[in-house]
């Protein structure tokens, strides 16, 4: 889009931020920088992501944590993304960042005090707080109104296609109020373990953990423990993104299971201030999992398959034993005309329910422990 500001800004997004720290950068933080920017050379705008022309408003970027500032986010840090407009001359730009810089530390040196002891407040919540959001959604019923200064969106036959094509006329200055969409609602929460579990051949998960300072023990003798499982039940890729092939719409089941752990394997407590990277990264229906970005891939592979003649007699004593199975698997056969035509699927089936299938096919290595 073209408009007639030089600078705009994505903040850190305020509902994914600590409440004790949004709080701070929406009510005091982000007016002052904004009448700081006003009162410089350049006037500053949020961020304008439009979904067609800004005069129909602009919508709050959602900054994961794999961006700088949603990271930022999740370390209880208020972080700034200033972007200047790529069609402004580069002296503008250069001296506008200048100026939100200088504005930016003005704040800090008057309101050191509380910024500190606003990310105190945040760290010791993080720290105690037992639900976590994991996921978020644009929520368009809410809306803010901003001044906006832009100019007039018009269309034209374009030269190459024909076509129409858009283009921003600036013999037609405006400045009006336009709709800000900069609300987003949790639409996944979880409740935190006392603590995950995983194997020590995910060592690259441990030292990504501990770069971002969490406390990450080993444990000291072979045992087995009660723990929780997830069990992923399906998954979408992306394409291929920053030399990953993310995963994304993930769904997952989970049960009770009894998990043997071997000397030297990892446990991760979450009583720490680092809580919310460690949710983020653990759980694997964040966006940005270390499952989404491919670190567990291994499970994914079914590695353990049957031979139908070698299976066929176990599978006829298996349901000769479990009188149970048995009536599930005649239901199913009545019930599914194609399942009742397809002998390997019927094999599979038993197989799948009996003790030989591949017990950790699809099962997250990362447990839970209540």
């Amino acid at each position: 889009a073209d408009y007639q500001y030089v600078m705009t800004l994505i903040a850190t997004q305020k509902d994914q931020l600590n409440q004790h720290v949004s709080a701070y950068m929406t009510d005091k933080m982000l007016p002052e920088l904004y009448s700081g920017m006003a009162t410089k050379r350049y006037e500053m705008t949020p961020y304008v992501y439009a979904r067609k022309t800004p005069d129909e408003g602009i919508a709050g970027f959602f900054d994961l944590p794999r961006y700088s500032s949603g990271y930022a986010a999740i370390h209880n840090t208020i972080s700034f993304m200033p972007e200047t407009h790529m069609l402004k001359s580069y002296k503008d730009r250069v001296l506008s960042t200048y100026d939100f810089s200088l504005t930016m530390l003005e704040h800090i040196n008057r309101h050191r005090s509380e910024l500190m002891l606003a990310r105190k407040k945040a760290d010791e919540d993080t720290r105690t707080k037992t639900i976590f959001d994991i996921r978020f959604a644009l929520d368009y019923g809410q809306a803010e109104t901003v001044t906006f200064k832009g100019y007039k969106a018009k269309y034209k036959p374009s030269a190459v296609t024909g076509q129409s094509r858009l283009y921003y006329d600036h013999n037609s200055p405006f400045e009006k109020e336009i709709p800000f969409y900069n609300t987003y609602k949790s639409t996944l929460q979880i409740e935190k373990p006392k603590a995950y579990v995983f194997p020590q051949a995910y060592h690259k998960i441990a030292e990504r953990l501990m770069w971002n300072g969490v406390k990450v023990e080993r444990i000291d003798t072979e045992k087995t423990m009660n723990v929780q499982s997830y069990f992923i039940e399906n998954y979408k890729d992306q394409k291929a993104y920053e030399g990953h092939y993310l995963h994304y719409d993930i769904e997952i089941s989970q049960k009770p299971v009894n998990l043997k752990v071997y000397e030297g394997d990892y446990i991760v407590y979450t009583d720490q201030t680092s809580n919310n990277y460690i949710m983020a990264t653990l759980e694997p229906q964040h966006p940005d999992s270390f499952f989404a970005w491919n670190f567990t891939d291994g499970i994914l592979m079914q590695k353990e398959h049957f031979s139908p003649y070698v299976f066929e007699d176990l599978a006829a004593t298996i349901l000769k034993k479990d009188v149970g199975l048995k009536a599930a698997f005649e239901s199913k056969k009545r019930s599914d005309t194609e399942f009742a035509e397809n002998a390997k699927a019927q094999l599979n089936w038993i197989y799948e329910r009996s003790p030989y299938y591949e017990e950790g096919y699809k099962r997250y290595p990362v447990a839970r422990i209540k």
